[in-house]
Parts: structure tokens; C-alpha cells; sequence
């Protein structure tokens, strides 16, 4: 959704990087996934940054009102706080939103993270592939089909994967 911190990590809090920005199309493609009915929803992991900062750094780019809730774990530099792709936190987000996860669809671009842990959770998900943090380091972990896995490759495209992946609910429910 936005671009990195310098190196990655937020050493510090992300509202005082001024460089952080939207990605192109964002705001498009969040209300495109608005306009199906869905909550959009920020899990992030992070490293010095609580889920107060990425709400004043979402705020300062002007797309705080497009999310229901903002979860960052703060766990990046702490090995002992859970982060993605554990569960916990996945449910932690799931419970306090009141959705189960076989009703989210997970938009994300770290597979390790992001879409090894939506897909442990039971929740579809949305590759968003970039070539920077998309490369999978554990090439041994496995996932479960369903809940679907759909690989974008751009940002505007994640609206209609959310459809296919909302059609093919639809398909294999009846």
C-alpha cells in the first residue's frame, strides 16, 4: 500500500518517515473493494511502530477513513511478541472486525508472512507480488486449497481477484 521506510524496517515510528507515500492506484483500489461490500483492514508487522503511529502516518496520506481497523504488531525487533504469519494475531484482527476467517480475503505481498499465515488461518488470500519482499525464503512450508490463493502482479488487479475469489465462494457453496 505504501512504500518501505529506508532499509525496510521502521527504526523509527513510521509517521516520521516523510518519504513514506502511496503506492500508484491505491486509493482507487481501496474504494473499488469498499464498493464490494467489504471492510478494508490493516494488519501490519513492524518494528518500533504501534497501531496508534500507522493510524497518524494513514492519516497524514489521507486514507485513514478507508480502514475500519489498524493492527501493527510491533514485534519486529522483539522475537517474542507474535506477528505474522502467526495465527494469534490473525485471529486477534478476525475477532475484534467480528469476521470469520473463511469471509476475509487477505491482500498481501510477503508470502512467508502475509499469505502463509492468512492461508493458516483459514482466510483466502491476494499475493500482491513484488519483487523486493515477494520471494519465497521457506520454500518448505505448505498451504491448504481452499482457502484460495490468488497471485496479482500490480495493485489494480486486486479488486478483481477479491471477485473471483468472492465468485468462487459463491460457486462452491451451492
Amino acid at each position: 500500500m505504501t512504500t518501505p521506510p529506508p532499509g525496510g524496517t521502521d527504526y523509527k515510528p513510521l509517521d516520521q518517515y516523510n518519504n513514506i507515500e502511496l503506492r500508484p492506484n491505491v486509493v482507487k483500489t481501496l474504494k473499488k473493494i469498499e464498493s464490494l461490500g467489504l471492510k478494508n483492514v490493516i494488519l501490519s508487522n513492524t518494528a518500533s511502530s504501534d497501531s496508534a503511529t500507522v493510524i497518524r502516518m494513514l492519516d497524514r496520506l489521507g486514507v485513514l477513513e478507508m480502514f475500519e481497523y489498524v493492527y501493527a504488531t510491533q514485534s519486529e525487533l522483539d522475537p517474542d511478541i507474535p506477528q505474522k504469519p502467526d495465527e494469534i494475531v490473525f485471529n486477534k484482527v478476525l475477532q475484534k472486525i467480528g469476521v470469520k476467517p473463511k469471509d476475509c480475503i487477505m491482500v498481501g505481498n510477503t508470502w512467508d508472512t502475509d499469505i502463509v499465515g492468512a492461508n493458516r488461518a483459514g482466510m483466502h488470500a491476494v499475493w500482491l507480488q513484488n519483487p523486493l519482499v515477494s520471494v519465497r525464503k521457506n520454500c518448505e512450508v505448505t498451504v491448504n486449497t481452499p482457502p484460495w490463493i490468488l497471485p496479482v502482479w500490480d495493485v489494480d488487479s486486486v479488486p478483481k481477484a477479491i471477485e473471483l475469489i468472492i465468485e468462487s465462494k459463491n460457486h462452491f457453496a451451492d
